[in-house]
């Protein structure tokens, strides 16, 4: 994982990734117990993605000039991990990726997302998984639920938290 986050970091140095933010099951890992996962979801954004319409295929072809070409199913494989490139899209991905946490881990660089983004775009996602997920985000240790509530007020998410906490079991300021 560590090599796959110095490639993502030597992107962004070369200006092809304006910045990323490791999201999904990996992300949410790192804020506690191991979870387990297909592929390493990094929300990016694009150098010169300022248009409605974006391709990945600049990112695509640095990566190949990398000696990293092999897809498996919708990843591309950087040093025997599977990565999925996502464009963060929507105020709500792209907070995420702004805000994310810069953190070392082994002397590597990575941004990961915050624990409470996670919770909010599992949410609009709604899958069984992402139900389990925010449950488990929910009850960690340093979840803020104040920056939760802020996050879900300042993206019309209250009252889908509503419905999501009754059904869940958790109070709604968890």
């Amino acid at each position: 994982m560590q090599l796959v986050c110095d490639v993502l970091e030597e992107l962004t140095t070369e200006g092809i990734l304006r910045n990323y933010a490791i999201g999904g099951a990996t992300a949410a890992g790192f804020h506690g117990e191991p979870l387990a996962t297909l592929d390493v979801d990094v929300f990016v954004f694009l150098a010169g993605g300022d248009s409605p319409l974006v391709s990945l295929e600049p990112l695509f072809c640095s990566l190949r000039e990398k000696g990293f070409g092999t897809f498996e199913s919708e990843a591309l494989i950087i040093h025997g991990l599977p990565v999925q490139f996502l464009t963060a899209s929507g105020a709500l991905e792209e907070e995420a990726v702004r805000d994310a946490l810069s953190v070392e881990w082994d002397g590597h660089r990575m941004r990961i997302m915050r624990p409470e983004h996670l919770a909010a775009i599992a949410m609009t996602v709604g899958r069984p998984k992402d139900r389990a997920r925010v449950v488990y985000l929910v009850s960690l240790e340093g979840f803020d639920k104040s920056r939760f509530q802020e996050i879900l007020s300042r993206h019309n998410l209250l009252s889908r938290w509503d419905e999501w906490a009754s059904a869940l079991g958790l109070l709604r300021d968890q």
